[in-house]
């Protein structure tokens, strides 16, 4: 195709596709030129020197050769390593291995095949590579990372942007352009390409690398990981219905204050933090020192250690909804008395941990089904997950805190290290320990340390940290890590020895008097009299007819495995605009279980053996919706009697 289009057609169809790379390539001063013969653009050169060897097409041609023979690829290893492993996805899971092995297959592909999926290509140069690799690997979504702008400008004598914008409308794709020079920012970029298409697509994808850059090998080294993390799903019904049932429970039945997710007035005290990380063991004699001048959060786990070494927070973070918290906090209260703490938890925690402390503060946890039924007129607490950590930064930031310090905020452990504290159950009590041994074993990614090198960590604990980064710097909070774990975006490296609080010893009373005022109090059962839960069942019947239509729609023949899930996603998406949110209860389980399907469908030989698991696959996902819409109209209806028997009259 070199040759036989004109460069000022190619230019102008990537002005029209990308203004914005345009207008910065505007500013940057030409670099290089264009080495043509015949009519064709073989080369660039800087300087003196050649950057392909006097022959781009040749030496694009034998690298898509090379590539080929052994693709690097993305992929997902098999449905429980995306987290897709609730009772419900099981199912799902055994009924299609269940139909593929009375087909007579003992084994499917370890590569999807036949998907929509994405090419990512590591440089432009001249282009020579782009057009054959699309043509190889027929990619669905196109991006590609250029940091030298001026090879964009070459690109238009040699890669006819025109043909290859028509070739990915015409399928119904696109392609992206990447600019970035930094290789995290690149990675993030290309997982927010991704998730606007739907991360499941992303299985399958071919990773090219034209010419060596550090920037593209630092950014193809992070991609893994972080397209595992993106792969993971979250957020399943069968979680939502125990959420529900926990929120209305804690509701009709506690005397509780409301905490928002909204700035106060602003703490002059400093605000202390504890996670449960190994570094922990070493701060205990600072946190001592310190322990009279500051407002102490714990989170989850660590208060049994902090409790062991004589050290009673003010306030006790909690977020899972598990009864396995009950035992934790049983085990914490053999150390101390609980009933001195104030609690801060999530709504939908098990309703036997509010009984257990002096206080209650309850939160409403961001996109949730009990926040999103219950709790439209509040403000949720964002950033609240995915660990008690996150919690307990975010609360203090809603109190009003600005200063902050972390002590056992490790989000993983160094090599050969311990994953927890000492004292933690995690180190001391059976079960716990033996699980904890094992998932230490497998930390599978490392990140840059508080206070150098690298720490081991898996993508709960990533995505702890990350998330209080984007909290600290949404917030704009002052906060020191004083934890040898990893390193937290926007949090300042402090040894804990260096430790220094200039100010008197506080009123402790008066200023958790003064922290709970400002916050409004329930009665048991007020905030529910407002909502009406009877309502959502004419809802929840209305939306899941509405999906079942959706399915009704797709041929069988076809067997359009990621046309279930895109059609899936596409409807739930619009659920922002719903007058009423029973999405919450659903969506998780709804966008998983088509992402089952997809990696079954597209690791089978053969259009008939397809055909035949899209049916299953498709009754299977029928029944599930049935009673998906039973269950929920079942619990409606019953946590709304409940609500009704439990609540004083209004």
């Amino acid at each position: 195709m070199t040759g036989s289009f004109p460069a000022e057609r190619s230019r102008a169809a990537f002005v029209a596709r990308f203004p914005e790379v345009m207008q910065q390539l505007r500013t940057v001063a030409p670099i290089g030129a264009v080495i043509t013969e015949n009519g064709h653009a073989v080369d660039i050169v800087i300087g003196e020197k050649r950057v392909f060897g006097g022959d781009a097409r040749r030496f694009a041609a034998e690298q898509v050769s090379t590539f080929m023979k052994k693709p690097l690829r993305l992929f997902m290893e098999e449905p429980s390593a995306a987290g897709l492993v609730s009772k419900i996805c099981v199912r799902m899971v055994e009924a299609i291995r269940k139909e593929i092995e009375a087909a007579g297959v003992d084994e499917i592909r370890r590569h999807p095949s036949g998907n929509p999926t994405f090419l990512i290509l590591f440089g432009l140069g001249l282009g020579h590579h782009v057009m054959e690799l699309v043509e190889k690997t027929k990619p669905r979504w196109l991006i590609v990372i250029e940091p030298s702008l001026e090879f964009i400008e070459h690109s238009f004598q040699a890669l006819d942007w025109s043909a290859l914008l028509d070739r990915f409308d015409d399928c119904k794709g696109a392609v992206h352009v990447v600019t970035d020079p930094d290789p995290a920012r690149v990675v993030a970029q290309i997982g927010r390409i991704v998730a606007l298409h739907g991360i499941p697509h992303i299985d399958g994808a071919s990773v090219f690398t034209h010419y060596p850059l550090w920037s593209f090998g630092e950014a193809r080294a992070r991609l893994h990981d972080a397209m595992q993390f993106a792969f993971v799903n979250r957020g399943f019904f069968e979680d939502e219905l125990k959420m529900m049932t926990n929120a209305t429970a804690n509701f009709s039945a506690v005397r509780f204050r409301l905490l928002e997710g909204k700035r106060r007035l602003q703490r002059a005290e400093t605000a202390v933090v504890v996670g449960a990380g190994p570094s922990l063991d070493e701060c205990f004699e600072t946190l001592r020192r310190i322990r009279d001048h500051v407002v102490l959060f714990s989170g989850g786990t660590s208060l049994r250690p902090l409790l062991r070494n004589g050290i009673v927070p003010d306030f006790h973070c909690e977020l899972e909804n598990v009864p396995a918290v009950v035992d934790v906090l049983g085990q914490a209260a053999k150390y101390g008395d609980l009933s001195q703490i104030r609690l801060i938890a999530s709504a939908t925690v098990d309703p036997r941990v509010p009984p257990l402390f002096k206080d209650t503060l309850l939160f409403f946890r961001d996109a949730v089904s009990s926040t999103m039924m219950l709790g439209t007129r509040y403000a949720a607490l964002q950033g609240s997950a995915p660990t008690c950590v996150n919690t307990a930064l975010t609360a203090a930031v809603s109190l009003g805190f600005t200063e902050l310090l972390f002590f056992g905020t490790d989000c993983g452990t160094r090599p050969g290290g311990q994953h927890h504290a000492s004292d933690t159950v995690y180190r001391d009590v059976g079960l716990y320990k033996e699980n904890a041994d094992k998932k230490a074993e497998t930390y599978p990614t490392e990140v840059e340390g508080n206070f150098g090198g690298v720490v081991r960590t898996d993508w709960i604990y990533d995505a702890c940290r990350r998330m209080l980064g984007d909290v600290i710097k949404a917030s704009g909070v002052t906060v020191s890590n004083c934890s040898d774990g990893a390193m937290i975006p926007g949090a300042r490296p402090l040894d804990p020895e260096a430790v220094a609080i200039d100010t008197p010893p506080l009123d402790r009373p008066q200023v958790c008097a003064e922290l709970e005022a400002a916050l409004r109090r329930f009665e048991p059962g007020e905030l529910l009299r407002d909502c009406d839960l009877a309502a959502l069942v004419d809802s929840t019947r209305k939306r899941c007819g509405e999906i079942a239509e959706l399915l009704d729609g797709f041929d069988p023949e076809a067997a359009d495995f990621a046309g279930v899930y895109d059609a899936m996603r596409e409807y739930l998406l619009s659920a922002s605009d719903w007058p009423e949110r029973i999405d919450a209860m659903m969506s998780g389980t709804l966008n998983a279980l088509p992402r089952i399907g997809m990696f079954y469908g597209y690791r089978l030989e053969g259009a008939a053996l397809r055909r035949r698991i899209f049916e299953t696959y498709m009754a299977e996902l029928r029944a599930i919706l049935r009673e998906i819409e039973q269950e929920t109209i079942e619990l409606l209806g019953r946590l709304d009697a409940d609500a009704r028997s439990q609540a004083p009259a209004a």
